[in-house]
């Protein structure tokens, strides 16, 4: 029999469960890599306070959204606006907006599980000291090595497919819930010791310095739209996930502070991942880096320099790889349900085929790297007699990114914002909310309905390369 919530009658065991494995499902690899330098490059302290406003003006009330619109059809995206179009006698064409999200959940999930495999591969690698006494330029050649070797980024590609599907076709109980209870503790553990070890490597009040103290000298008119898009991006709205997630909730479950504490543990993993990043890039008189491939250019040779770096780098690169596990299940876990819905399938055969799926279209992201190195595609929108180009001379890899994350993610968030906003009845959206006060509900309302709306247009339209604010 088909595992999805109407026939399983599964429901988190706890307010916590919830609150944990979607705040695991937010600890993206992304994020690790990207926010340190990010927010220090744009104002530090500045920049960091107009990402938090973002997360609860937009991030909160979207959240809370998703969870309430599981919760209200038992259901995962498609299926739930299918049926809340339905019963308000809406448009049948909204259950398109689901598979919009699952789509992009697909595409999203297929990138990301190569990156994650290099993580998985930096285990080992520093583990056995490759990288001990070695130089900037020696890592980014090892880097470029692996990355042009196909066989070997197949090799990590398929292990860690192979881990999300045993992980994922696991009843909900035993699979999903239990290993977010188990790793995202696991990740705090391991960010304590390396905040610690950052701390005793002497280079913790420079990144103090350089990623919490405000420099206004950094901000400039792009700073709060680079500043809204990771708070949008970062919470993994959009795609299902948080749908699905809500739908495992029962009614006890307080779905205003459950929102709350997932945005504050993202905020409070981010900053603390960056201290402990820039403190260790500092410890050894280099200057951190915005790169999405900081972690495996940079801080090898970081690693490599310090008394038992192989030790702590090997800890590092487990925290990268949880921190990947727990985004991809969450991404396998919004396509799973809709696939055992629609197909009858149990879990076990929905998640052996869904791995198989995303196992391929990650092999054109692993080509994109090696084989198809040259191979390049332009994309350009045409307004006013003039084209702007959304993508130029890329790649695979890079396409599918873009179309996922740019163009499908927020689009599928601002239609399921303005489903709920406007779509489902102020009754209906007052009593699943079941927040404390009536005026917490209107303030909830009227950011559903006119600021979130209008903030994802913004992130929209920029991205497509529309509206430059800049």
């Amino acid at each position: 029999m088909a595992e999805n919530t109407e026939k399983s009658g599964f429901r988190w065991s706890s307010q916590t469960s919830l609150v944990v494995v979607s705040a695991g499902a937010t600890l993206s690899l992304k994020d690790f890599l990207t926010f340190p330098v990010m927010a220090a490059e744009n104002g530090g302290g500045a920049f960091i306070a107009m990402y938090a406003v973002f997360l609860f003006l937009l991030g909160l009330p979207l959240l809370m959204s998703e969870f309430l619109l599981g919760r209200l059809a038992r259901g995962n995206v498609v299926d739930a606006l299918d049926r809340q179009a339905k019963e308000q006698g809406a448009s049948v064409f909204w259950k398109l907006v689901g598979w919009m999200s699952l789509l992009a959940a697909l595409l999203l999930l297929a990138s990301y599980s190569v990156v994650s495999g290099w993580s998985l591969s930096y285990v080992f690698k520093t583990a056995f000291g490759i990288y001990e006494g070695a130089t900037l330029d020696g890592a980014n050649a090892l880097f470029r090595a692996f990355r042009s070797d196909t066989e070997a980024m197949m090799l990590w590609h398929t292990l860690f497919i192979v881990l999300l599907v045993m992980i994922s076709a696991r009843p909900l109980k035993q699979g999903l819930e239990a290993i977010m209870r188990l790793l995202v503790p696991l990740m705090t553990l391991l960010l304590v010791v390396g905040v610690l070890y950052g701390a005793l490597s002497q280079g913790m009040n420079e990144s103090i310095s350089y990623i919490l103290y405000p420099d206004l000298s950094r901000v400039d008119s792009g700073t709060p739209l680079l500043a809204l898009e990771r708070a949008f991006f970062t919470l993994l709205l959009g795609l299902g996930v948080m749908v699905i997630y809500g739908s495992y909730a029962d009614e006890t479950v307080s779905i205003g502070y459950a929102s709350f504490l997932v945005i504050l543990i993202d905020l409070l993993f981010s900053i603390v991942t960056g201290l402990a990043i820039n403190a260790l890039v500092f410890s050894v008189d280099m200057e951190p880096v915005l790169d999405d491939e900081l972690a495996f250019r940079v801080l090898p040779v970081v690693f490599g320099s310090m008394p038992m770096g192989h030790i702590f780098g090997a800890l590092f690169y487990l925290f990268l790889a949880l921190a990947a596990i727990t985004t991809a299940v969450a991404l396998m876990e919004s396509l799973i349900s809709c696939f055992c819905a629609r197909y009858g399938d149990n879990r076990l055969r929905a998640a052996t085929q869904l791995g198989i799926i995303v196992w391929l279209v990650g092999l054109g992201s692993i080509f994109s790297y090696s084989l198809w190195p040259e191979e390049g595609i332009t994309l350009a929108v045409y307004y006013a007699n003039e084209a702007h180009r959304l993508v130029n001379n890329a790649g695979f890899n890079d396409i599918i990114v873009y179309l996922a994350s740019q163009v499908l993610q927020p689009l599928a968030a601002l239609l399921l914002a303005l489903f709920v906003g406007w779509k489902l009845p102020r009754a209906v959206t007052h009593n699943a909310l079941a927040l404390r006060s009536r005026k917490l509900f209107e303030v909830w309302n009227f950011a559903i309905r006119y600021i979130v709306p209008a903030l994802l247009l913004v992130v929209f339209l920029t991205t497509l390369g529309i509206l430059d604010l800049s």
